[in-house]
Parts: structure tokens; sequence; C-alpha cells
């Protein structure tokens, strides 16, 4: 793996001396070359900037990756890459690295927990004409934990409830759904989430039908809404930083239905198409 070639240069003039040497059989040999693709992220933003040491000494280099300890940098001129503690950057440098970690969140490799659990609200079972009709409301429990390190901020969840809507129920009316792979999903400001913070929410309760008829002669009628799972995404910024499915064998072949950042909204096809009926 390309971490295990990643060699600390300390103190930070040895990595600044090196770039200032010409390049060399002998000079290539004391510098530990990292594979670009095993830390860079391809939603980092790009940041040349001079880096600076608490001695003075200077590197002209573009930003890679960051953790709250160190930076992954890319030296101008040659490409070769080192990692630097930002303990050895002057106060100026550091706080400019710093922002750029919070304004390009790609740069930082951020690692979160996410879990979902599903619970029954409320269910309602009649019989109308021979038929078995059933309403149930279910809602998630969503927890994330920030195993980061690092403080985010400014970040946002956005989640989508998948579901198949096979059956609509209006008091004893019965209709067609909506079809398969519904998503029903809301937009969430997360707050300042510093390591090993936590936040839980509930999602608003969401409807699913059940309708079955066994006629005395003829064949058995069945309909059911079921829910396939519920998609998780973390972003800031734009930059997507996690991304969650409760059940992701049944859910890779699945879109994201907000690609293009479209407004959101939490629907309900029960209320948005009887709503006339229900006043």
């Amino acid at each position: 793996m390309a971490l295990a070639l990643i060699v600390t240069f300390w103190p930070f003039s040895r990595a600044l001396a090196q770039a200032s040497e010409p390049a060399g059989e002998e000079k290539t040999r004391r510098v530990a070359v990292v594979d670009p693709g095993g830390r860079r992220s391809p939603q980092t933003l790009d940041a040349v900037m001079t880096l600076r040491s608490v001695s003075g000494q200077e590197i002209e280099a573009k930003l890679i990756s960051a953790t709250e300890e160190t930076v992954m940098i890319e030296r101008m001129g040659d490409g070769r890459q080192f990692e630097v503690p930002l303990a050895n950057l002057d106060h100026y440098t550091e706080e400019r690295v710093r922002h750029w970690m919070d304004q390009g969140p790609g740069g930082v490799a951020f690692n979160f927990a996410v879990t979902a659990t599903k619970t029954l609200l409320d269910s309602d079972t009649f019989m109308s004409a021979g038929r078995d009709l059933k309403s149930s409301q279910w809602s998630y429990r969503v927890k994330v934990t920030n195993l980061t390190r690092h403080a985010l901020s400014g970040a946002q969840l956005e989640y989508r409830i998948v579901f198949d809507d096979e059956v609509e129920i209006a008091k004893t009316i019965v209709a067609p759904g909506k079809g398969g792979n519904q998503q029903e999903g809301q937009l969430v400001d997360l707050p300042e989430m510093h390591f090993n913070d936590e936040i839980e929410f509930d999602t608003p309760p969401l409807a699913l039908h059940t309708y079955e008829y066994v006629p005395m002669r003829g064949e058995r009628e069945f309909s059911r809404d079921t829910i396939k799972g519920i998609w998780v995404r973390i972003l800031k910024n734009g930059v997507l930083l996690h991304e969650f499915q409760s059940h992701p064998a049944t859910m890779a072949s699945l879109s994201w239905d907000n690609e293009e950042m479209l407004e959101i909204r939490v629907t309900n096809p029960f209320r948005d198409q009887f709503a006339t009926g229900l006043r």
C-alpha cells in the first residue's frame, strides 16, 4: 500500500533543503516517493502556496490532503510528495493550510459512523367490502458520529428513503401507487461536530399501505408498499464527504434523484393525491 512508503522527514529544514538541491540519482535516493493514488482524493481542491517552516525556510508546493496533525504536499517542479506536520509550519502558513482544509473539505480525510434504525410508529387495519386494508407509519432514526480528529462545520446531511409504492388507500378507495424505487427525503443542516461528537434525528413518518382481497371465486388480489432502505449523504460546500446505504446489496443499482441540487421537500403521496377529499 502506498502509505507504507511515506517517510517522515524531520526537521522540516531537511525537506526544504532537498527542494533547493538539483535533482540527481543520489538525491533521488534520499526522497520518499509516494504513489499519487495513495493519498490523493478526487474531490480534493488544488491549492498551490509557499510553505514556510518555523525556522524561516520555504518550499513551493501543492496541498494534496491533510489530517488534523499533518499535510501531504507535492513539491512544485518534480512532483515529489512529502508528509509535513502542521506543527513545523510557522503560524501564518499553518493558518493558511487550515483555511484550505475548511474551504476545500475534500482535502481532509473525514470518517464517519452512520447508523439508521427503522421504526414502526403506528398501524391500522380494517375491512371494507371483503378487502383487508392496512396503513402503517414508518420512520428512521439516523445517528452520525464524527470519527475524524478534525472539527466539521458548515456541513449538511441529505437522505433518501427508498421504497416501492405499489398501492394507495384513501379511506375505502384503493388505487395503484407510483411504482418502484420512489424516494422521499430531506436536507438537514448539521451542527458543528468535533471528534467523537454524535448527532441523531428521526425522519418524518412515511405512510405505507397493504391491500388484500380473497374472493369466493377467482384469484387472490394482493399489493403492498415496501421500504428498500435509506440512503444518507454528508456534504460540505457541494463536496461529498461520506455516503451510507442501509442495504447496499439491494440499493447499489439505484441513482440519487438530486444530482442537480433540486429543491428538496418532504412529500406524502397519500396526502398529496387525496388532499381535496381529506379536507
